[in-house]
């Protein structure tokens, strides 16, 4: 008969993954996600050839991606129980294939049974690509250790576990950037931009990066050139 012998270590670490799991389980519990519905890739308004994606509404344009990106994939559901989300996922990598870029285009409606619109007109910046001005705010991030693809039914989770399971982990420590336009005239729709970028080339990591960090000066001007070259290559025309 087999003897497990249980050391304090062992005890201690099993307490820790009990605590950190109920933790989870209780900010899952009193999170939106928990009302979230079932992927569907039935209804999609939108459709995609190579890394051009065309929208027909909210708004009428058509987006290309560099050619370094690859289309993985969409999906749609019902966002927090109050918005009609879907997600339109691209990624590019490193020559090695490990994750350089995530871009996940997200279009939102608020249900109509819910009140409410879209404002962003707090963002810190904005940038205009085309026709189109975005409200723009980006954060060095680092990979969650308990929960890396993010709390179960969020529009996060969704996306990165869409393109994990693609061979497209999160990076562990990246620029996020959020792109956000509203239609002045349907203020109950929008379009974002989210895109990550893997920090490993640059050999920074997002907690040096914060506010009080190592190198938190290079912050802006490391943000500058992401967006800059989010501004050059992406490319937007109006559907006429």
């Amino acid at each position: 008969m087999k003897k497990w012998i249980l050391t304090a270590a062992t005890l201690v670490i099993l307490g820790v993954a009990g605590a950190a799991g109920y933790t989870v389980y209780k900010i899952y519990y009193s999170h939106p996600g928990r009302f979230s519905s079932e992927l569907s890739i039935e209804g999609l308004k939108r459709t995609v050839a190579g890394n051009t994606l065309t929208s027909f509404e909210n708004p009428s344009a058509r987006i290309t991606f560099p050619p370094e990106y690859a289309y993985l994939g969409a999906h749609r559901f019902i966002l927090y129980g109050t918005v009609e989300a879907e997600q339109y996922m691209f990624a590019s990598s490193h020559p090695d294939g490990s994750t350089r870029s995530l871009i996940n285009v997200q279009f939102e409606a608020i249900l109509p049974e819910i009140e409410g619109a879209y404002d962003y007109s707090a963002a810190p910046r904005a940038i205009r690509i085309g026709p189109l001005e975005f409200h723009v705010d980006a954060d060095p991030a680092r990979r969650h250790w308990l929960v890396p693809n993010g709390l179960p039914g969020t529009d996060a989770e969704r996306h990165y576990t869409f393109v994990d399971e693609r061979g497209f982990p999160v990076p562990k420590d990246y620029i996020w950037s959020r792109l956000a336009y509203v239609p002045e005239d349907a203020p109950r729709h929008e379009m974002l931009i989210l895109q990550i970028e893997d920090l490993a080339p640059t050999g920074l990591t997002a907690p040096a990066l914060r506010l009080g960090g190592a190198n938190a000066r290079d912050w802006q001007d490391l943000l500058d050139a992401h967006l800059l070259k989010l501004e050059q290559g992406i490319k937007i025309e109006a559907l006429q």
